[in-house]
């Protein structure tokens, strides 16, 4: 059975622009993950910025609050990913070890792309781990400069709420959001 002429234009112009959304959809998912800010990641209620101390590159070192001073070690991007990346990208922050607990370490490890680095950045200004759902924290509402950061239950502190030298709350960056 054919189908009325009037329908064909429509359904070809249909078919065509899902080719061109298929392609574009293709086109982001294979792209390189476009960083959405650079910037450091400051403690709200201490305006300390998430550090690596003594700017080690080390595997499973702590990220602690510390005094903000524009290094390497304090600057952070966003992908698409859902990472949050320093050193130029090569190493990412990470839940230790997979954690999914309260009081989990977070450290900066080489980049996997695991959902132990994914992050979700909130309009409210928290951080939560996309693994645990836990909350990037400033352990014991501690604000003083080597604070340890941990993953903890998510409560509305302010030791829970970050922002960006680049953006506002849901840092780092002016977005919420990763881009695509």
């Amino acid at each position: 059975m054919s189908m009325p002429r009037p329908l064909r234009p429509v359904l070809a112009a249909v078919a065509a622009a899902a080719t061109v959304l298929v392609g574009s959809l293709l086109a982001v998912a294979v792209a390189d993950p476009a960083s959405a800010a650079v910037g450091a990641v400051r403690g709200v209620p201490s305006g300390r910025c998430v550090d690596v101390p003594g700017a080690s590159k080390t595997n499973g070192t702590q990220v602690k609050l510390y005094d903000c001073n524009g290094g390497s070690n304090q600057q952070w991007n966003y992908t698409s990913g859902k990472q949050l990346r320093a050193y130029a990208g090569t190493k990412c922050l990470d839940a230790y070890n997979n954690g999914t607990t309260a009081g989990t370490q977070v450290v900066i490890w080489d980049c996997t792309g695991g959902a132990n680095q994914q992050w979700n950045l909130n309009s409210t200004g928290t951080i939560t781990s996309a693994l645990s759902g836990l909350c990037l924290d400033a352990s014991g509402g501690g604000t003083a400069n080597g604070t340890a950061i941990i993953l903890w239950t998510c409560n509305g502190g302010a030791n829970q709420r970050w922002s960006s030298t680049t953006g506002g709350a849901g840092c780092p960056g002016p977005a919420a959001s990763p881009t695509p």
